[in-house]
């Protein structure tokens, strides 16, 4: 019974991805938002002057009434600095790409972040050596991930990217579907035996 429910359930979510024009995660590279995902836009019109920000000031964003290759906001047009946020937990997809699960303590509000898998980053040198940049921060202090969530709480210093994601179901989604994705920076400033 659970393996038939398994299957009803994964085929559901590929359903509604597919309904959607929006490709289920998977152990390859691409999609219809991969060059948002991975810079593969060169960045362009991102403003690369980092905006301080706050979980609790990203979830009061209204998001765009349709999400579209473009960006179109001038949330995915800026890169965004937060000065001391928790990772709370976080996992390695299928396709590499870690996904950190944040958590501002003020507020108690989560959100998502992403690092792409050095394997699906752009070619430009400049813009891939800072998503390498910001994966190590995180990669050479903490445990190394796996494919279920692990528990972290450390603090961090991260920049990254505007994103809103269509899908809002991850765990740690803000419900405007708001994320930073992809990081640029990451700093760990205490735990994974920093501080």
């Amino acid at each position: 019974m659970k393996v038939v429910l398994a299957a009803a359930t994964a085929a559901l979510v590929a359903a509604v991805a597919a309904q959607a024009g929006y490709g289920a995660p998977g152990p390859t590279c691409g999609g219809t938002l991969w060059k948002q995902l991975t810079l593969a836009d060169n960045g362009k019109g991102v403003n690369w002057n980092p905006t301080v920000t706050t979980i609790a000031d990203l979830a009061k964003l209204a998001p765009p009434a349709r999400i579209t290759a473009a960006r179109t906001t001038s949330f995915q047009k800026k890169v965004w600095k937060m000065n001391d946020v928790v990772i709370e937990r976080y996992r390695q997809a299928s396709n590499g790409e870690l996904v950190l699960e944040l958590f501002d303590v003020p507020s108690s509000t989560y959100m998502d972040a992403y690092i792409p898998s050095t394997s699906c980053m752009t070619s430009n040198a400049t813009l891939r050596k800072a998503m390498i940049g910001a994966r190590n921060g995180f990669l050479k202090h903490c445990q190394a991930p796996t494919a279920g969530w692990q528990m972290l709480g450390a603090h961090a210093v991260i920049f990254g990217v505007g994103y809103w994601n269509p899908v809002k179901t991850t765990q740690g989604a803000l419900q405007n579907g708001a994320e930073l994705r992809p990081l640029v920076g990451l700093t760990i400033t205490q735990g994974c035996g920093k501080g």
